[in-house]
């Protein structure tokens, strides 16, 4: 097979979300769960987004100049992330994922590490990543659930670029390696909340559409979870996250009536540090 890898554009929007769609779906429900892309449109929006940024690079695969895979590679901080890689569930098997995937990590060489996060269901693509060095660093659950009320002492409210300085220091202090450029990208199209304690910034995420929350970093558990109360608030309905199974924090959640809807795994290439407070990985990392 002779498989071709391109950079994509707004002109493969529409082939990339149905890849997207269709090979999410596939996986999910041999697997007996349901898609994160409930439909072709919500892939769409996702692309969209992804194709406009200029800290993602966009790849595709063609076969016989038909387009049967994609990837998307954020490439804005230190630490890259693999976002969303997608193969025609008729082709798959025939290694257009590992394509695809070392077209991207071609990309890394100035990186600090490389993350993703994979579905735990998924066997096939936890070989691939493996075999191509990445190595398991927590499993997770993505969790869906309400937080309760904002604590006493704390604020929450949105912020704005004029915060993406503050917000980045207390992820640095946590997480090891800056991720500005995520958070500056984020705030152009999403709404991003700080929880803040004596007028100082101890915990801040955006959300993406209906509660879902992308990467969260805190101080605290206590501060994390007044955060997601507020974004709680904010949306008017259930929060959700994808949460490290093996902490107080995911026990706590679940104390409080959250439901675990799938198993995911963070993994790593290069590059690890472990928290140094409380921190939920996005859909990349």
């Amino acid at each position: 097979m002779n498989i071709t890898i391109r950079r994509a554009g707004p002109a493969d929007e529409a082939v990339c979300a149905r890849l997207v769609y269709d090979a999410f779906k596939d996986v999910s429900e041999r697997h007996g769960f349901t898609s994160g892309f409930a439909t072709v449109e919500v892939a769409r929006r996702v692309v969209r987004v992804f194709l406009g940024l200029d800290a993602m690079w966009s790849g595709a695969a063609e076969v016989d100049g038909r387009v049967v895979g994609s990837i998307f590679y954020d490439e804005g901080d230190p630490i890259h992330g693999v976002a969303l890689v997608s193969v025609d569930p008729g082709t798959q098997r025939r290694g257009i994922g590992r394509r695809l995937m070392d077209a991207a990590l071609a990309r890394a060489t100035n990186a600090a590490g490389v993350r993703l996060i994979q579905e735990a269901f998924n066997v096939h693509a936890l070989g691939l990543y493996t075999s191509l060095g990445f190595e398991v660093k927590a499993p997770l659950a993505r969790i869906v659930g309400h937080p309760g009320p904002v604590p006493p002492g704390v604020a929450v409210r949105t912020i704005s670029r004029e915060d993406v300085d503050e917000c980045d220091r207390l992820y640095v202090r946590v997480q090891g390696w800056s991720r500005r450029v995520d958070l500056r990208d984020a705030l152009g199209d999403f709404t991003g909340y700080a929880a803040l304690r004596d007028g100082r910034i101890v915990a801040c995420t955006y959300v993406l559409y209906a509660g879902v929350v992308a990467w969260a970093v805190a101080e605290t558990d206590d501060d994390m979870m007044a955060l997601l109360a507020g974004v709680g608030a904010a949306v008017k309905g259930p929060v959700g996250v994808n949460a490290p199974t093996g902490t107080a924090f995911f026990r706590r959640c679940l104390g409080l009536g959250f439901r675990v809807e799938k198993p995911l795994t963070l993994m790593a290439r290069g590059g690890w540090r472990e928290s140094r407070g409380c921190y939920l990985p996005s859909g990349i990392y």
